[in-house]
């Protein structure tokens, strides 16, 4: 049997054949997560529409191995999908699939190892250059993607190959900026008591923005804070998007808002790691928004950081395109040389 590739967020599962020879995806399919009660039914589900041709190819008598990149923290036995009613024990997994190995990483550690060739200085067809500069080659590169939540890894170039970062860096504090987004965290926080980078920089943080806007040009000074959106004025993030790039008004002032807070959670990021290689944005919504980036405040509020925005003027930016990113993430896992050790073998 080849190797089997999946890439589950917080809405979708994607899943794909490869090759233990090859990086190459075959039969990838996109699935709903709401619509399966866990991993092993949306695996059993792809499974059984994979060709035969496929399953008794010429890697018919290979060991079954799983790489399968999840979002949220997968270093315990039990893995909680973020923003997913999904959980699975690793080794019961294993068992209930009948594996011969099982990988189990983080979807932005897959995201991340996708754009490993930038490391290299080959900007394939799957990226397009968001913010010129003059990068420091052997410095980390940032991967961050909005979507369902906020996704953030890093990729270490050493010489053995790339040492991804796995981390939450979407649960950092959310730190407003200016005298709109002081207002925005308080209506946050009548929400949550942590407001947090994903809350608003993300797909459903898009929708809270929104909530937030149409709130306040609504309602009397005194109540906004205080009140909710009726479910006659709720927009979707894609309806909100779709509206963004079609006209201008409050859908497009929430997807500026939320560029302008993407921008200074990357340039945060960069600081921390020192991420002067580049920083690429992965997966998520922002690909069906790009046409909005140039006219928002992104750029201005990554480059301006106060006494180290020298240091963010040189740190060059693009976004990945490739919607199968994170699935040839997972199939590269298995050949990375830190992250192979992690391999349960049966």
């Amino acid at each position: 049997m080849p190797v089997t590739v999946a890439d589950i967020g917080g809405t979708n599962a994607r899943f794909a054949i490869s090759s233990p020879k090859s990086l190459r995806l075959q039969h990838v399919t996109y699935l709903r997560c709401a619509d399966f009660a866990g991993v092993e039914d949306a695996y059993a589900h792809f499974l059984a529409s994979v060709p035969e041709a496929i399953k008794q190819g010429e890697d018919a008598r290979t060991p079954h191995v799983l790489s399968l990149a999840v979002a949220g923290p997968v270093n315990a036995e039990l893995v909680e999908v973020s923003n997913n009613h999904w959980q699975f024990a690793k080794h019961q997994l294993m068992a209930n699939l009948q594996l011969d190995g099982l990988l189990v990483i983080n979807d932005f550690t897959a995201q991340s190892l996708a754009q490993s060739s930038i490391l290299s200085g080959e900007i394939g067809t799957g990226h397009e250059q968001l913010l010129d500069g003059r990068p420091d080659i052997a410095a980390p590169l940032l991967v961050i993607g909005p979507g369902t939540g906020l996704g953030v890894s890093a990729l270490i170039p050493l010489p053995e190959g790339p040492l991804p970062i796995e981390g939450e860096g979407g649960n950092i504090r959310f730190a407003p900026q200016t005298d709109i987004e002081h207002d925005l965290d308080a209506f946050m926080r009548k929400r949550t008591e942590h407001v947090i980078a994903e809350h608003l920089a993300s797909g459903p943080g898009l929708e809270a923005i929104y909530a937030f806007l149409i709130q306040g040009k609504n309602a009397k000074p005194a109540q906004q804070a205080d009140r909710f959106m009726s479910a006659d004025q709720f927009m979707s993030a894609d309806q909100i998007g779709a509206t963004a790039l079609a006209e201008a008004g409050i859908c497009r002032d929430a997807v500026d808002l939320m560029f302008g807070i993407l921008g200074s959670v990357m340039a945060d990021h960069v600081l921390t790691i020192g991420c002067w290689r580049g920083a690429v944005i992965a997966g998520g919504i922002v690909p069906r928004l790009a046409p909005l980036i140039d006219a928002s405040p992104f750029a201005q509020r990554f480059r301006a950081v106060g006494a180290m925005s020298h240091l963010l003027a040189n740190v060059p930016v693009w976004l990945s395109t490739d919607a199968d990113a994170g699935l040839k993430g997972a199939r590269a896992a298995l050949d990375n040389p830190y992250l192979k050790h992690r391999l349960l073998t049966a």
